[in-house]
């Protein structure tokens, strides 16, 4: 008979209750009818190397409209051009620490919470913001002809000079005001100016003022702020972040309206709370065949947090380390589109990658895919397992090298996924080999068992269902 075994990441710290976990798979949903079955497992999207950045770690990256990519790589302002080399367009004061960039018609701004910074498109040229009213600004938006930056540590949040990013007057500001907190970012979407406080978010809309263009929208306050401005990205059409408030922090948010929606579950949420500083946390979102994919990395966690617009459910993706043996978090420390390719710079050195489904290595680096799937149980009883079998995606192997004898291993639990059985390995089919059957036998009996499964192999991977022989 079928079991339950495709699903999202949803463990609990009662294992007993729940224990999914879905690392470097992610559910897919059939949108016709017929198909083998209405949901799916598939394998993760893989990296290879496009670039690299000789400056130093990628603390950012951007597109502009102009269809050209530009990284900040530790103290170094790069173009990065489709044949993969690079082109350094100047220097920053500092090297490290995430930065925030934004672009009007004519100019790309930078600011590194020290100084701020002007590309000029035309001219190619890069000059730092010396006017002395700027203020001190880690992120910063543009909407409506005007750079927005909201002063550090200060409810202030203050315009440029219209389509000047390096004219500022030390008049040309306002306050958030309606809770006590400190304003952490600004953010433009959809003609709207979300000022995100460290407990509140206002929204406001330029209406023209002459005293001051930026006028909040009345009654437009949202009762949760952001822990992070670096988790603020557009997602789905709205905005979604991590958030923190008077009553706690590690829900994750999607803006609806003037409101705030919780898309993260109690399963994430636990994940999140394993880490007791989150304010060093950042997010990108990109899309692929379909699903958009807000992708959440919180420093301290072996696992990415990844969250699919398209499913609404989430899954986990991870990097495994061959020196040390251990997952560690994704490579991705930002994302831009460009040269048609998602490209992710990596969060430890100058690497960009091109990320892609159709891709099936961490640029050379495996790729450990796991399953584990929810209790199965029938009112206590014993049952017996003479079988359990995947259907699968079959006949992959690659023609030579790794990948060219694909396996994938099993393990099963008795005890809720607190210890596992020895790994049992089976082929999941050479070049070709179609009819290939992935099924173990002879697997005893439980009363309440949890199902494991593991590929390395650098070849596609889709899981379908699952079946057990119950019969003794």
């Amino acid at each position: 008979m079928e079991i339950p075994f495709v699903g999202a990441t949803y463990q609990l710290k009662a294992k007993s209750f729940a224990v999914q976990r879905c690392i470097n798979w992610f559910p897919i949903l059939s949108e016709m009818p017929n198909t083998k079955s209405v949901a799916a497992l598939q394998g993760t999207a893989g990296l290879s190397l496009y670039a690299t950045a000789t400056g130093g770690i990628i603390r950012g990256g951007f597109t502009s409209t102009a269809n050209r990519a530009f990284v900040v790589a530790g103290d170094k302002f790069t173009e990065i051009n489709t044949d993969g080399t690079e082109t350094q367009h100047g220097t920053l004061n500092t090297s490290s620490g995430r930065v925030s960039i934004t672009e009007s018609l004519t100019e790309i701004m930078v600011v590194d919470g020290t100084d701020g910074w002007v590309f000029t498109k035309a001219t190619d040229t890069w000059a730092q913001i010396v006017d002395a009213d700027f203020p001190t600004a880690s992120f910063v938006t543009y909407q409506d002809g005007y750079f927005i930056v909201v002063e550090d540590g200060t409810q202030k949040f203050f315009i440029s000079a219209i389509n000047d990013a390096t004219s500022w007057d030390a008049l040309d500001f306002t306050s958030a005001e309606s809770s006590p907190d400190a304003l952490i970012a600004p953010f433009s979407d959809h003609g709207n100016l979300c000022l995100f406080g460290n407990r509140s978010v206002e929204v406001y809309q330029n209406t023209g003022s002459a005293s001051f263009p930026f006028e909040r929208i009345s009654g437009a306050i949202i009762q949760t702020g952001c822990a992070s401005g670096h988790t603020i990205q557009k997602f789905d059409n709205t905005i979604t972040w991590l958030g923190i408030d008077e009553q706690g922090q590690g829900i994750v948010w999607k803006m609806d309206g003037y409101n705030a929606v919780r898309i993260s579950t109690q399963a994430i949420e636990k994940r999140i709370a394993e880490v007791d500083d989150i304010t060093d946390s950042y997010a990108w979102v990109y899309h692929e065949q379909g699903h958009i994919f807000y992708v959440l990395q919180v420093s301290g966690l072996d696992t990415t947090l990844v969250y699919d617009g398209s499913t609404g459910l989430w899954h986990e993706r991870s990097y495994w380390n061959s020196v040390t043996g251990e997952k560690e978090l994704h490579r991705g420390g930002c994302h831009f589109f460009f040269d048609g390719k998602n490209l992710v710079g990596d969060r430890e050195n100058g690497k960009i990658y091109h990320m892609s489904l159709d891709y099936y290595s961490d640029n050379g680096d495996e790729i450990v895919s796991e399953r584990v799937s929810p209790h199965l149980q029938s009112e206590k009883e014993l049952i017996p397992f003479s079988s359990f079998e995947l259907d699968m995606e079959v006949g992959v192997g690659l023609t030579t090298g790794q990948g060219s004898d694909p396996q994938i291993m099993m393990q099963y639990s008795d005890d809720g996924g607190h210890t596992w059985s020895s790994e049992l390995w089976r082929d999941i089919g050479a070049k070709g080999k179609y009819g290939t059957r992935v099924v173990w036998r002879q697997l005893g009996s439980g009363r309440d068992r949890v199902w494991k499964v593991r590929i390395s192999d650098p070849v596609f991977r889709q899981i379908n269902k699952a079946f057990i022989n119950g019969k003794a």
